[in-house]
């Protein structure tokens, strides 16, 4: 019989650029952070999945508003575009994992999109990238839609998290895999609505369909990015809440966490906070404890950074 043999949650920040540690002193930011992501990439060596399922949301690489799914299960080729240094081009897919996944849970009363060349982002390869640098292990990316409402809701992320689960530990044969969540915590990132009046004509295009466009729209924000960097900008984090949301994770609190309104969410925690989504949907596939490795506000990378892992050992 499969099995999930660990659990690991890991933020993204197109202002980090992957490297570990950070090579300054302790209190240089982003150093508690990625000295955390660092002892999270042994933990996963040291475990040695066969196929790690990536839940990750995209932020309109690859899935626009004309057709924006809750969910989309990668069943076939991956294909990053290589947004902020990413790898850019064919990501190692795990054949017939993702196929299984998609019809396991639809069995189960969801009806997740599924591809069979499916377009990721920076959400899901920057953390797989830090984890596995040497892209060696094959991936089966879940979408969660994180960037745009009617949102899943948390409970729902949730629940179909407990079905994926299901789903693996029903595969045939005995292939060990791993469950990963990229996203989050707290930061605030520019409102992409179709219903905001302030937004620009060009944008909104872009929004609903931008497909022939993304290399244009990803230089432009690199270039932002960049002078960004340069600038020392910074962003607001709510470390108060990043802590009392690992605190409830590490707890087991699934009531306080499932509760959680989207709303308030956002006003507490920023708009980039709907991403703990996808650590809501990998935890329960999961069903295990979790240990917080390291956490850092780092409003530098505009962005609360933290590192969790689940192993059979906790």
């Amino acid at each position: 019989m499969s099995e999930i043999v660990g659990f690991a949650a890991l933020s993204h920040s197109p202002f980090w650029d992957g490297s570990l540690p950070a090579e300054a002193t302790p209190d240089t930011f982003g150093a508690r952070f990625t000295t955390a992501a660092a002892r999270l990439r042994e933990l996963v060596a040291d475990l040695a999945p066969d196929a790690v399922v990536i839940f990750g949301p995209d932020h309109f690489r690859n899935f626009f508003l004309d057709v924006m799914p809750s969910f989309c299960v990668g069943v076939g080729e991956i294909v990053s575009c290589g947004d902020y240094g990413t790898h850019k081009g064919a990501v190692p897919h795990a054949e017939g994992i993702g196929r299984h996944i998609a019809e396991s849970t639809q069995a189960a009363g969801f009806d997740p999109a599924f591809s069979v060349r499916m377009g990721v982002d920076h959400g899901i390869v920057q953390p797989y990238q830090v984890l596995w640098p040497g892209l060696d292990v094959p991936v089966v990316p879940v979408m969660v839609n994180c960037s745009a409402d009617p949102r899943p809701s948390f409970r729902r992320c949730f629940d179909f998290g407990l079905a994926v689960g299901d789903a693996v530990r029903s595969l045939p044969g005995d292939q060990r895999v791993l469950v990963l969540a990229s996203g989050g915590l707290s930061h605030w990132v520019k409102a992409l609505s179709v219903e905001d009046e302030t937004l620009d004509a060009n944008t909104r295009d872009y929004l609903v369909d931008g497909r022939d466009r993304v290399d244009a729209y990803n230089a432009s924000r690199e270039e932002s990015l960049a002078q960004r960097i340069a600038g020392g900008h910074e962003g607001p984090v709510n470390a108060e809440w990043d802590r009392w949301f690992l605190d409830r994770l590490t707890a087991g609190d699934h009531t306080s966490l499932l509760a959680m309104d989207s709303r308030q969410v956002e006003e507490t925690a920023g708009n980039g906070a709907h991403e703990v989504r996808t650590w809501l949907a990998a935890w329960a596939a999961w069903g295990g404890p979790v240990e917080v490795l390291g956490y850092e506000a780092v409003p530098r990378w505009v962005t609360g950074m933290g590192a969790v892992a689940g192993t059979a050992q906790l």
